[in-house]
């Protein structure tokens, strides 16, 4: 009878163990660390890099764009276009001609009406000339035939008259394309009264600069104590003829 009362140990006591132990596993593991600061963090950094690198980059178009602006107005400036002028000088260059169409204009003169037949070459030492001709041509056609119309048929019978003409012809195509030039060096002749109001009245002396400022007389002269213009530095060296017949 003691043997039936003695009870033998079965699994449940393994099963009751092995529940005891579950909490105490579970009790050991770790929850898993946020991540939703540490991607918010990233976002904020990234945003800030970019809004700062945008509003770097702003300053950087202004202050590149007031540079340039600043550039331009100092490059505009009559005294800085005559030293580019006089800089480019181009007195060892190689001549290059520039051939004007054949004009014929009328001629006051004793004994009737008479007329001219010519055909006028420019020298110039510049490439950019010829293109500036052409493009104020219709404007240099018209004050080369006032020119040539405005001198007696007697005077163009001498060398004299022929090379004074030149000289006035190559004054007024100047004066056109190059005027800040061409009134300083005008004034360095120091022309007599007569030579300066026939100046004046065929077109030779600009009334004002390539950028609309008026040129005054005491600026131009100023300008003409300082820079030494000679022919050479105008963009129209000479006038030559390749044909001239008077009837």
């Amino acid at each position: 009878m003691a043997e039936e009362d003695r009870v033998e140990p079965t699994l449940e006591a393994g099963a009751a163990s092995s529940a005891g132990s579950s909490p105490s596993a579970n009790e050991t593991a770790s929850p898993p660390p946020p991540k939703s600061n540490k991607k918010l963090f990233i976002i904020i950094a990234v945003l800030v890099v970019l809004i700062g690198g945008a509003v770097g980059g702003y300053m950087f178009m202004q202050k590149t764009e007031a540079e340039k602006k600043a550039a331009e107005a100092e490059a505009n400036k009559p005294e800085n276009i005559l030293k580019k002028q006089l800089t480019d000088r181009k007195q060892n260059a190689p001549p290059i001609y520039i051939a004007l169409d054949e004009m014929i204009v009328n001629l006051p003169g004793r004994g009737g009406e008479h007329y001219l037949q010519t055909k006028i070459v420019l020298r110039t030492a510049d490439s950019s000339t010829e293109g500036k001709v052409k493009q104020f041509m219709p404007v240099i056609r018209d004050k080369i035939i006032t020119v040539l119309s405005s001198r007696q048929m007697q005077e163009l019978a001498t060398v004299e008259g022929k090379t004074m003409m030149a000289r006035e012809v190559a004054l007024v195509i100047n004066s056109i394309i190059a005027p800040q030039l061409t009134a300083i060096y005008i004034l360095q002749q120091q022309p007599a009264t007569a030579d300066l109001q026939n100046l004046e009245r065929i077109g030779a002396i600009p009334k004002e600069t390539s950028t609309g400022k008026k040129i005054t007389n005491e600026a131009a002269r100023a300008a003409a104590e300082f820079w030494n213009v000679t022919e050479m530095d105008l963009p129209v060296q000479a006038v030559l003829f390749s044909s001239f017949v008077m009837q």
